[in-house]
């Protein structure tokens, strides 16, 4: 759902709410990471809207090619058919732009799943600081190695 002052009720409310999906640790506190994440994610969108040719609601993303990523079959990664969760999740990963290291990505899952609600899985959520659920019925999946690599498994 977009954030407007309509929806939210209020600029005050719609101020709450924006910091909630901005505080990826729910501890309460914007760090820079956190705001960063959501400076580029920003920008990022601004820049897709600008982009010649790119209507309004069309990423200027939509034809791209994706790069393999490990555990990832790279046909289904550049099918925009293929919309399971485990590869609209691979698509965001390389759609927006975050940090290389495990913090700053960390901190991005909630770039990511809004990126993933908007594609068809409005229930996915994040659950600590590695795993989203996509309310597809899986359960948790872990989505980040202890390195900071992208990855898929089941949360264990």
């Amino acid at each position: 759902m977009a954030l407007t002052a309509t929806s939210m009720g209020s600029v005050s409310n719609m101020a709450n709410e924006l910091f909630k999906r901005l505080d990826a640790n729910n501890d309460g506190r914007l760090s820079t990471t956190e705001f960063q994440s959501f400076l580029e994610g920003l920008i990022q969108q601004v820049d897709n809207r600008r982009a010649p040719g790119a209507g309004a609601t069309v990423s200027a993303r939509a034809d791209r090619t994706y790069n393999p990523m490990p555990g990832f079959d790279t046909g289904k990664l550049n099918n925009p058919s293929h919309t399971t969760p485990k590869y609209v999740f691979a698509r965001a990963t390389q759609d927006i732009a975050l940090g290389a290291d495990r913090p700053s990505r960390s901190a991005g899952l909630a770039q990511i799943v809004t990126y993933v609600r908007e594609r068809g899985y409005p229930d996915a959520a994040i659950v600590g600081d590695d795993s989203i659920n996509f309310g597809d019925g899986f359960g948790n999946i872990d989505v980040l190695t202890g390195g900071g690599s992208w990855w898929w498994g089941p949360e264990s």
